[in-house]
Protein backbone atom coordinates (compact mmCIF):
# COMPACT_ATOMS: atom_id res chain seq x y z
CA UNK A 1 0.00 0.00 0.00
CA UNK A 2 2.84 2.35 0.81
CA UNK A 3 4.44 1.69 -2.58
CA UNK A 4 1.17 2.50 -4.35
CA UNK A 5 0.75 5.75 -2.42
CA UNK A 6 4.32 6.73 -3.30
CA UNK A 7 3.66 5.98 -6.98
CA UNK A 8 0.51 8.10 -7.12
CA UNK A 9 2.28 10.96 -5.32
CA UNK A 10 4.64 11.27 -8.32
CA UNK A 11 1.73 12.65 -10.36
CA UNK A 12 2.27 10.22 -13.24
CA UNK A 13 -0.76 7.98 -12.65
CA UNK A 14 -4.44 8.50 -13.31
CA UNK A 15 -6.99 6.71 -11.12
CA UNK A 16 -7.43 4.08 -13.80
CA UNK A 17 -3.68 3.70 -14.05
CA UNK A 18 -3.17 3.27 -10.33
CA UNK A 19 -5.99 0.72 -10.19
CA UNK A 20 -3.75 -1.77 -12.01
CA UNK A 21 -1.16 -1.29 -9.23
CA UNK A 22 -3.84 -2.14 -6.64
CA UNK A 23 -4.59 -5.27 -8.63
CA UNK A 24 -0.90 -6.27 -8.84
CA UNK A 25 -0.68 -5.96 -5.06
CA UNK A 26 -3.84 -8.10 -4.73
CA UNK A 27 -5.70 -5.22 -3.06
CA UNK A 28 -9.19 -5.93 -4.40
CA UNK A 29 -12.82 -5.31 -3.53
CA UNK A 30 -14.41 -7.38 -0.81
CA UNK A 31 -17.50 -8.10 -2.89
CA UNK A 32 -16.82 -10.44 -5.76
CA UNK A 33 -13.06 -10.20 -5.32
CA UNK A 34 -12.88 -7.90 -8.31
CA UNK A 35 -10.68 -4.84 -8.93
CA UNK A 36 -11.60 -1.96 -6.65
CA UNK A 37 -13.98 0.59 -8.20
CA UNK A 38 -12.59 4.04 -8.97
CA UNK A 39 -14.75 5.60 -6.26
CA UNK A 40 -13.18 3.33 -3.60
CA UNK A 41 -9.66 4.06 -4.84
CA UNK A 42 -10.42 7.78 -4.70
CA UNK A 43 -11.61 7.41 -1.10
CA UNK A 44 -8.43 5.53 -0.15
CA UNK A 45 -6.18 8.18 -1.69
CA UNK A 46 -8.00 10.94 0.22
CA UNK A 47 -7.88 9.13 3.55
CA UNK A 48 -5.60 11.04 6.00
CA UNK A 49 -5.24 7.89 8.13
CA UNK A 50 -2.06 6.98 6.24
CA UNK A 51 -0.14 10.02 7.53
CA UNK A 52 -1.11 9.43 11.17
CA UNK A 53 -4.46 11.16 11.79
CA UNK A 54 -8.11 10.22 11.47
CA UNK A 55 -11.44 11.95 10.95
CA UNK A 56 -14.28 11.71 13.47
CA UNK A 57 -17.40 13.82 13.00
CA UNK A 58 -15.47 15.97 10.51
CA UNK A 59 -12.82 16.71 13.13
CA UNK A 60 -9.19 15.63 12.67
CA UNK A 61 -7.62 13.77 15.60
CA UNK A 62 -4.04 12.62 16.15
CA UNK A 63 -3.84 8.84 15.86
CA UNK A 64 -1.77 6.53 18.03
CA UNK A 65 -0.74 4.42 15.01
CA UNK A 66 2.59 4.74 13.19
CA UNK A 67 2.17 6.86 10.01
CA UNK A 68 2.73 5.04 6.73
CA UNK A 69 3.60 8.20 4.77
CA UNK A 70 4.54 11.79 5.55
CA UNK A 71 2.11 14.71 5.56
CA UNK A 72 4.00 16.17 2.59
CA UNK A 73 3.48 13.00 0.56
CA UNK A 74 -0.23 13.06 1.45
CA UNK A 75 -0.38 16.64 0.15
CA UNK A 76 1.38 15.54 -3.05
CA UNK A 77 -1.25 12.82 -3.47
CA UNK A 78 -4.05 15.39 -3.14
CA UNK A 79 -2.33 17.57 -5.73
CA UNK A 80 -2.07 14.58 -8.06
CA UNK A 81 -5.76 13.85 -7.48
CA UNK A 82 -6.61 17.29 -8.82
CA UNK A 83 -4.18 17.22 -11.73
CA UNK A 84 -4.29 13.58 -12.81
CA UNK A 85 -7.09 11.97 -10.82
CA UNK A 86 -9.72 11.80 -13.51
CA UNK A 87 -9.74 8.71 -15.71
CA UNK A 88 -8.45 9.37 -19.18
CA UNK A 89 -11.24 8.66 -21.63
CA UNK A 90 -9.18 9.17 -24.76
CA UNK A 91 -6.73 6.36 -24.15
CA UNK A 92 -5.92 5.83 -27.83
CA UNK A 93 -4.75 9.42 -28.09
CA UNK A 94 -2.21 8.94 -25.28
CA UNK A 95 -1.06 5.51 -26.38
CA UNK A 96 2.67 5.52 -27.12
CA UNK A 97 3.22 9.03 -25.75
CA UNK A 98 4.65 8.59 -22.29
CA UNK A 99 5.91 12.17 -22.14
CA UNK A 100 2.75 13.97 -23.25
CA UNK A 101 2.25 16.99 -20.91
CA UNK A 102 5.53 16.12 -19.16
CA UNK A 103 7.17 19.45 -20.07
CA UNK A 104 6.15 23.04 -20.70
CA UNK A 105 6.98 25.27 -23.65
CA UNK A 106 9.99 27.45 -22.89
CA UNK A 107 8.48 30.29 -24.91
CA UNK A 108 4.84 30.64 -23.81
CA UNK A 109 4.70 28.30 -20.81
CA UNK A 110 1.93 26.07 -22.17
CA UNK A 111 1.99 22.30 -22.13
CA UNK A 112 3.96 20.17 -24.60
CA UNK A 113 1.78 17.71 -26.47
CA UNK A 114 2.60 14.83 -28.83
CA UNK A 115 1.52 13.89 -32.32
CA UNK A 116 1.76 10.87 -34.58
CA UNK A 117 2.38 11.53 -38.28
CA UNK A 118 1.87 8.71 -40.78
CA UNK A 119 3.49 8.86 -44.20
CA UNK A 120 1.86 7.48 -47.35
CA UNK A 121 4.29 4.59 -47.13
CA UNK A 122 2.84 3.66 -43.75
CA UNK A 123 5.86 4.83 -41.76
CA UNK A 124 4.94 6.56 -38.50
CA UNK A 125 6.84 9.37 -36.82
CA UNK A 126 6.21 10.73 -33.35
CA UNK A 127 6.75 14.40 -32.49
CA UNK A 128 6.50 16.66 -29.46
CA UNK A 129 5.45 20.30 -29.77
CA UNK A 130 3.78 23.19 -27.93
CA UNK A 131 -0.02 23.10 -27.79
CA UNK A 132 -0.10 26.81 -28.79
CA UNK A 133 -3.19 27.34 -26.66
CA UNK A 134 -2.26 30.74 -25.33
CA UNK A 135 -4.38 33.53 -26.78
CA UNK A 136 -2.43 36.28 -25.02
CA UNK A 137 1.19 35.04 -25.13
CA UNK A 138 2.69 34.73 -28.60
CA UNK A 139 4.65 31.49 -28.84
CA UNK A 140 7.90 31.64 -30.76
CA UNK A 141 8.34 27.85 -30.77
CA UNK A 142 7.05 26.50 -34.08
CA UNK A 143 9.36 23.54 -34.53
CA UNK A 144 8.47 19.90 -33.93
CA UNK A 145 10.84 17.74 -31.89
CA UNK A 146 11.26 14.17 -33.05
CA UNK A 147 10.53 11.67 -30.30
CA UNK A 148 14.03 10.20 -30.63
CA UNK A 149 15.53 13.64 -29.95
CA UNK A 150 13.16 14.26 -27.03
CA UNK A 151 14.07 10.92 -25.43
CA UNK A 152 17.78 11.74 -25.77
CA UNK A 153 17.11 14.98 -23.91
CA UNK A 154 15.37 13.02 -21.14
CA UNK A 155 18.39 10.71 -20.85
CA UNK A 156 20.77 13.68 -20.82
CA UNK A 157 18.96 15.31 -17.92
CA UNK A 158 18.75 12.08 -15.92
CA UNK A 159 22.46 11.61 -16.53
CA UNK A 160 23.12 14.96 -14.87
CA UNK A 161 21.72 13.65 -11.58
CA UNK A 162 23.15 10.13 -11.63
CA UNK A 163 26.08 8.66 -9.71
CA UNK A 164 28.38 5.86 -10.97
CA UNK A 165 28.89 2.72 -8.89
CA UNK A 166 32.42 3.67 -7.81
CA UNK A 167 31.32 6.95 -6.27
CA UNK A 168 28.18 5.49 -4.79
CA UNK A 169 30.35 3.26 -2.60
CA UNK A 170 32.64 6.16 -1.63
CA UNK A 171 29.72 8.40 -0.71
CA UNK A 172 28.08 5.65 1.36
CA UNK A 173 31.36 5.13 3.22
CA UNK A 174 31.51 8.86 3.99
CA UNK A 175 27.92 8.75 5.29
CA UNK A 176 28.84 5.89 7.63
CA UNK A 177 31.64 8.07 9.05
CA UNK A 178 29.19 10.92 9.61
CA UNK A 179 26.75 8.54 11.28
CA UNK A 180 29.41 7.36 13.70
CA UNK A 181 30.38 10.94 14.59
CA UNK A 182 26.74 11.92 14.94
CA UNK A 183 26.04 9.00 17.25
CA UNK A 184 28.97 9.90 19.52
CA UNK A 185 27.88 13.55 19.73
CA UNK A 186 24.35 12.53 20.65
CA UNK A 187 25.54 10.12 23.34
CA UNK A 188 27.74 12.82 24.86
CA UNK A 189 24.72 15.12 25.08
CA UNK A 190 22.54 12.37 26.56
CA UNK A 191 25.14 11.56 29.23
CA UNK A 192 25.43 15.25 30.17
CA UNK A 193 21.65 15.63 30.48
CA UNK A 194 21.37 12.46 32.56
CA UNK A 195 24.07 13.69 34.96
CA UNK A 196 22.21 17.00 35.33
CA UNK A 197 18.96 15.10 35.86
CA UNK A 198 20.47 13.10 38.72
CA UNK A 199 21.49 16.32 40.49
CA UNK A 200 18.00 17.80 40.10
CA UNK A 201 16.38 14.63 41.46
CA UNK A 202 18.69 14.75 44.47
CA UNK A 203 17.69 18.38 45.13
CA UNK A 204 14.01 17.49 44.88
CA UNK A 205 14.52 14.62 47.35
CA UNK A 206 16.18 16.97 49.84
CA UNK A 207 13.33 19.48 49.49
CA UNK A 208 10.76 16.72 50.03
CA UNK A 209 12.63 15.57 53.14
CA UNK A 210 12.82 19.16 54.41
CA UNK A 211 9.07 19.56 54.04
CA UNK A 212 8.46 16.18 55.67
CA UNK A 213 10.56 16.97 58.77
CA UNK A 214 8.98 20.44 59.08
CA UNK A 215 12.05 22.55 58.30
CA UNK A 216 10.21 24.01 55.26
CA UNK A 217 6.71 25.45 55.24
CA UNK A 218 4.33 24.93 52.32
CA UNK A 219 5.20 28.22 50.58
CA UNK A 220 8.94 27.63 50.78
CA UNK A 221 8.42 24.05 49.64
CA UNK A 222 6.51 25.10 46.51
CA UNK A 223 8.84 27.97 45.72
CA UNK A 224 11.88 25.68 45.79
CA UNK A 225 10.38 22.58 44.22
CA UNK A 226 8.26 23.91 41.30
CA UNK A 227 11.13 25.24 39.15
CA UNK A 228 13.09 22.02 39.76
CA UNK A 229 10.15 19.87 38.65
CA UNK A 230 9.83 22.00 35.50
CA UNK A 231 13.56 21.63 34.79
CA UNK A 232 13.34 17.89 35.44
CA UNK A 233 10.51 17.49 32.90
CA UNK A 234 12.41 19.57 30.35
CA UNK A 235 15.54 17.43 30.71
CA UNK A 236 13.58 14.19 30.49
CA UNK A 237 11.95 15.35 27.25
CA UNK A 238 15.34 16.34 25.81
CA UNK A 239 16.78 12.92 26.66
CA UNK A 240 13.81 11.12 25.07
CA UNK A 241 14.07 13.31 21.95
CA UNK A 242 17.80 12.58 21.60
CA UNK A 243 17.34 8.85 22.14
CA UNK A 244 14.52 8.69 19.61
CA UNK A 245 16.57 10.87 17.32
CA UNK A 246 19.10 8.06 17.03
CA UNK A 247 16.96 6.96 14.12
CA UNK A 248 19.19 7.86 11.24
CA UNK A 249 18.98 11.54 10.31
CA UNK A 250 21.24 10.82 7.35
CA UNK A 251 18.88 8.23 5.88
CA UNK A 252 17.39 10.69 3.33
CA UNK A 253 20.90 11.42 2.06
CA UNK A 254 21.69 7.72 1.76
CA UNK A 255 18.44 7.14 -0.15
CA UNK A 256 19.28 10.00 -2.52
CA UNK A 257 22.72 8.51 -3.27
CA UNK A 258 21.19 5.08 -3.95
CA UNK A 259 18.47 6.50 -6.17
CA UNK A 260 20.95 8.64 -8.11
CA UNK A 261 23.03 5.52 -8.69
CA UNK A 262 19.92 3.65 -9.83
CA UNK A 263 19.23 6.50 -12.27
CA UNK A 264 22.44 5.65 -14.11
CA UNK A 265 21.13 2.11 -14.62
CA UNK A 266 17.75 3.43 -15.84
CA UNK A 267 19.58 5.44 -18.49
CA UNK A 268 21.48 2.36 -19.69
CA UNK A 269 18.32 0.24 -19.67
CA UNK A 270 16.27 3.05 -21.28
CA UNK A 271 13.65 2.63 -18.59
CA UNK A 272 11.56 5.63 -19.64
CA UNK A 273 8.86 5.31 -16.98
CA UNK A 274 11.38 5.33 -14.12
CA UNK A 275 13.34 8.18 -15.70
CA UNK A 276 10.16 10.21 -16.07
CA UNK A 277 9.16 9.67 -12.43
CA UNK A 278 12.71 10.44 -11.28
CA UNK A 279 12.87 13.77 -13.12
CA UNK A 280 9.46 14.73 -11.76
CA UNK A 281 10.68 13.96 -8.26
CA UNK A 282 14.06 15.73 -8.31
CA UNK A 283 13.22 18.60 -10.67
CA UNK A 284 10.62 21.16 -11.60
CA UNK A 285 9.99 23.61 -14.45
CA UNK A 286 10.75 21.14 -17.22
CA UNK A 287 10.99 23.44 -20.23
CA UNK A 288 11.37 22.52 -23.90
CA UNK A 289 12.84 25.21 -26.13
CA UNK A 290 14.96 25.07 -29.29
CA UNK A 291 14.73 21.27 -29.11
CA UNK A 292 16.46 21.29 -25.73
CA UNK A 293 14.87 20.08 -22.49
CA UNK A 294 16.00 21.89 -19.34
CA UNK A 295 15.08 20.91 -15.80
CA UNK A 296 15.33 23.09 -12.69
CA UNK A 297 16.71 20.61 -10.18
CA UNK A 298 15.81 20.84 -6.50
CA UNK A 299 18.32 20.40 -3.67
CA UNK A 300 20.39 18.25 -3.42
CA UNK A 301 19.95 17.20 -7.06
CA UNK A 302 21.06 20.65 -8.24
CA UNK A 303 24.40 20.23 -6.42
CA UNK A 304 24.86 16.82 -8.02
CA UNK A 305 24.10 18.21 -11.50
CA UNK A 306 26.71 20.96 -11.01
CA UNK A 307 29.26 18.35 -9.91
CA UNK A 308 28.56 16.06 -12.87
CA UNK A 309 28.98 18.94 -15.31
CA UNK A 310 32.23 19.96 -13.62
CA UNK A 311 33.56 16.38 -13.78
CA UNK A 312 32.70 16.11 -17.47
CA UNK A 313 34.52 19.37 -18.22
CA UNK A 314 37.93 17.90 -17.39
CA UNK A 315 39.83 14.84 -18.57
CA UNK A 316 42.27 14.95 -15.67
CA UNK A 317 41.48 12.05 -13.31
CA UNK A 318 42.75 13.81 -10.18
CA UNK A 319 40.59 16.85 -10.95
CA UNK A 320 37.58 14.61 -11.57
CA UNK A 321 38.14 12.94 -8.22
CA UNK A 322 38.44 16.32 -6.52
CA UNK A 323 35.18 17.47 -8.12
CA UNK A 324 33.34 14.37 -6.93
CA UNK A 325 34.61 14.78 -3.39
CA UNK A 326 33.37 18.38 -3.38
CA UNK A 327 29.87 16.88 -3.42
CA UNK A 328 30.50 14.95 -0.21
CA UNK A 329 32.28 17.71 1.70
CA UNK A 330 31.74 18.64 5.31
CA UNK A 331 28.32 20.21 4.57
CA UNK A 332 25.97 17.25 4.91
Amino acid sequence: MKRILELFATGTYSLTGIRSEFLKANIIGEKGKRPMPISSISYVLRNPFYYGVFLHKNEIHQGSHVPMISKKMFDDIQTAMVAFGRPRHDRKKDRGFLFRHFAMCGSCGYSITAERHTKKSGLQFHYYRCTHKSKKEKCEERSFVRQEKFLEEVKRNVGLVSIPDEWKEKFLARIETWESDDSQDRQTQIDAFKAELILIKQKIDRINNGFADGSLDILEFKELKNPLVSSKADLEQKIVALEKGKANRLEPLRNFILEANQAEKWVKEENWLEMKSFLQKVGSNRLLRAQTLTVSFKKPANLLAETVLAVRSTNDFSQQSSRWWSLSGSNR
